[in-house]
């Protein structure tokens, strides 16, 4: 696929690129303040002890374009909505995700941070242990096999390999399943598991970043600062569209799908933000206890 490089975004890397960035990502809808936090603590705060005080986290969404005063606004915002518990020692706010939203993360987490291979398959190979079921849906009733992804009301499709049938969680009876349903796969079926509006949103991520990798591989890696904003607007970017991704093997996808390309881009990008950006963690922001507590070690083993 050949992405194009969006006109306005700097071709050298000053200091305000995480905020043209962050500008570029909000097309044509803009960010989120309180999603964006989310995606700061969720990336970059939960593998180092999960709180970080207000002012630190101010530095990072300061160089991201977010102002003070937004920030305190999605704050509150989020507190009271049950994301973020807050506290006060002295005259300093500390700021940690609620348990429950911080098990939510780590449970999307391995979507986010699936490895290039999540769910590999070479165009053409057989449907294997995926089939295609239909299974009336009395009214109100959404429960679905552990696994498996819904298309339509009564349509889904579920991976038999990992159904224990004893455990009750294979189709019903009263269901009628496909086994290599298609040869070919049909169109209204393509467009269930693969929107182009998916693959749209993946280019214009793509797209939105090759200024950046360019000018890394140019120029090297950005400051610790820069780099940390850097990586948690590319996460929130990709977090958006891989929780919506059916995670479906290639073979079941279009031959252009982009899903691979992209979460290959998005690794490489992230490894390479990585290390600055855990210096600054570790150099400059706070916590209750003073400096962040070490990084966890499977921070270091996302996308593998």
């Amino acid at each position: 696929m050949n992405i194009a490089t969006p006109p306005d975004l700097p071709a050298n890397l000053p200091a305000k690129m995480p905020e043209s960035i962050a500008a570029e990502l909000g097309r044509p809808v803009r960010l989120k303040t309180w999603s964006l936090i989310v995606s700061v603590f969720g990336d970059a705060i939960l593998p180092r002890g999960g709180s970080i005080s207000a002012a630190s986290l101010g530095e990072i969404m300061t160089v991201m374009g977010v102002e003070a005063g937004a920030v305190r606004t999605a704050i509150s915002r989020l507190a009271a909505d049950g994301w973020i518990e807050r506290h006060r020692e002295g005259r300093a706010s500390f700021y940690r995700l609620a348990p429950q939203r911080e098990a939510e993360f780590r449970r999307a987490a391995r979507r986010i941070y699936a490895g290039p291979a999540h769910r590999p398959g070479k165009q053409g190979e057989s449907w294997g242990d995926w089939v295609l079921v239909c299974q009336p849906q009395e009214a109100g009733d959404t429960a679905l096999p552990e696994g498996a992804i819904r298309l339509t009301r009564e349509w889904f499709l579920i991976d038999l390999a990992g159904i224990d049938p004893a455990a009750g969680e294979a189709p019903g009876a009263d269901a009628m399943v496909y086994r290599g349903a298609f040869v070919q796969k049909p169109d209204w079926f393509l467009k269930l598991v693969a929107p182009p509006s998916e693959a749209a949103a993946m280019a214009h991520l793509l797209a939105v970043f090759a200024p950046l990798e360019a000018v890394i591989r140019d120029q090297g890696v950005p400051r610790p600062l820069e780099a940390l904003a850097l990586r948690c607007l590319l996460i929130h970017g990709w977090r958006r569209i891989a929780l919506r991704l059916s995670g479906l093997p290639q073979g079941l996808l279009p031959e252009d799908w982009p899903e691979a390309e992209c979460r290959e881009g998005v690794a490489r990008l992230y490894r390479q933000l990585l290390e600055p950006s855990e210096a600054w963690l570790s150099d400059a922001a706070r916590c209750e206890m003073g400096r962040l507590p070490a990084a966890s070690t499977d921070l270091f083993e996302r996308f593998s």
